[in-house]
């Protein structure tokens, strides 16, 4: 019966050693190797600002003339880039990737666009946004992530 026990602890001791030494790898410390990616739920579903859900857009893709000239230009879409241009002409403002993500959020969590929100009161938000009263063409795709899209066109 020792000999049983003893053989036991012996399979138990190397088994719990084995298993301690599972990430001896060479490549363990290796800084360039790729760790597991960890998907929330959310996430997958679109629950982060970088699937879009934060916004509650993937594509935001918006143009205003004034007086005939090239006003705003800003764009937004969600992929595995993770895009994002705002231009300014009144400003002098002309940003790409992480600034003008930045510039793009203030406007976003400002104005909170949702699907359900009526055109006019969107150009509305926007032109506040901008600070402009009027404009010559004013052009807006958005695609919700509900699957809703709008298509805003209107020329004065």
């Amino acid at each position: 019966m020792k000999i049983n026990v003893k053989v036991g602890m012996l399979f138990l001791f190397a088994a719990l050693i084995l298993g301690a030494c599972g990430n001896a790898s060479e490549n363990a410390d290796d800084p360039k190797r790729e760790d597991a990616d960890i998907i929330y739920k959310d996430e997958k579903e679109g629950g982060t600002l970088e699937t879009g859900d934060g916004y509650g857009f993937n594509k935001f893709d918006l143009e205003i003339e004034v007086d005939g000239r090239d006003t705003i230009d800003a764009e937004y879409e969600v992929d595995r880039n993770h895009k994002a241009k705002y231009v300014n002409e009144l400003a002098g403002i002309n940003l790409e990737g992480a600034e003008a993500f930045n510039k793009l959020d203030e406007m976003f969590t400002k104005i909170m666009l949702e699907s359900k929100t009526s055109q006019q009161d969107v150009i509305d938000g926007i032109m506040e946004w901008f600070g402009l009263d009027t404009y010559t063409k004013f052009e807006l795709e958005i695609n919700y992530d509900d699957g809703t899209k709008v298509d805003i066109e209107d020329r004065k």
